[in-house]
């Protein structure tokens, strides 16, 4: 399955968002009157339900950081709780100093919230990786390098897996393989060039309700390169090759 694409957004037509833009397309969509609190539970909504897909209840790690990526997977904590999974939640820092929809969520999580560590792996089933998103702007290293390293199980990735950057697929530090990521709105390039891709494995974007029209605004200029967006000259019974222009192919060394 390394690289799938199951693209679960029917307004989605190719257009790819750097990491920035998705921020202001969050932005845009708070600004138009959806709270920033029922765009995290929809998008935590759309995980959860991603991995009931594809795995019956079984003890889980829900791997949190210190931004929304982390406010995503409490949410993804609760609901999954509340279906009947067996959940752990480990923390990367403090509680207390989540800030804005992360903060509100890890309120509405009423299970223990632990400290990130290899423990918290012990006996899980399945991981998700809520660590870090597709804006990580430094390596991942140290302390949540060594729990991602240790996931022995199939792993779900909140956005991308952390490490993975959502511009150019690079790998900052260490980042770990999923087995399904779950991303939001709109691909980022990052899920569709290599080594990112790869790591990736299925890759699921869903709609949480940020409206098509923000796209107007942002203007994008980096799409996914799929067959629609290839149109060649029409024929006529006059028509011969010099009428038909030249094609140009731009490419690198790789």
């Amino acid at each position: 399955m390394e690289g799938c694409l199951a693209i679960t957004d029917a307004g989605y037509s190719g257009e790819l968002l750097m990491p920035a833009e998705m921020g202001r397309a969050d932005a845009l969509a708070i600004a138009g009157g959806i709270p920033g609190p029922v765009l995290m539970e929809r998008a935590g909504l759309a995980i959860a339900d991603a991995i009931c897909l594809r795995w019956t209840a079984r003890p889980v790690a829900v791997l949190c950081g210190p931004g929304n990526n982390g406010g995503d997977g409490f949410v993804v904590a609760r609901l999954l709780a509340d279906r009947g999974w067996p959940v752990r939640l480990g923390l990367l820092g403090k509680s207390e100093a989540l800030k804005g929809d992360a903060a509100y969520h890890a309120g509405l999580w009423t299970g223990a919230v632990e400290p990130l560590s290899v423990h918290l792996l012990e006996g899980a089933e399945l991981a998700v990786d809520a660590v870090f998103g597709a804006g990580l702007s430094r390596p991942v290293d140290g302390l949540p390098a060594e729990v991602l390293r240790a996931v022995a199980c199939p792993l779900v990735a909140v956005d991308t897996p952390s490490g993975v950057d959502g511009a150019t697929g690079e790998v900052q530090g260490y980042a770990p393989q999923a087995a399904l990521t779950v991303t939001f709105f709109r691909l980022k390039p990052g899920h569709l060039l290599y080594p990112g891709r790869g790591l990736c494995g299925e890759t699921r974007l869903a709609e949480i309700g940020i409206p098509a029209s923000v796209l107007a605004e942002i203007g994008p200029k980096t799409f996914e390169n799929r067959p629609g967006m290839w149109r060649l000259p029409g024929l006529d019974a006059e028509t011969h090759k010099y009428r038909r222009g030249h094609c140009i192919v731009s490419a690198g060394a790789m």
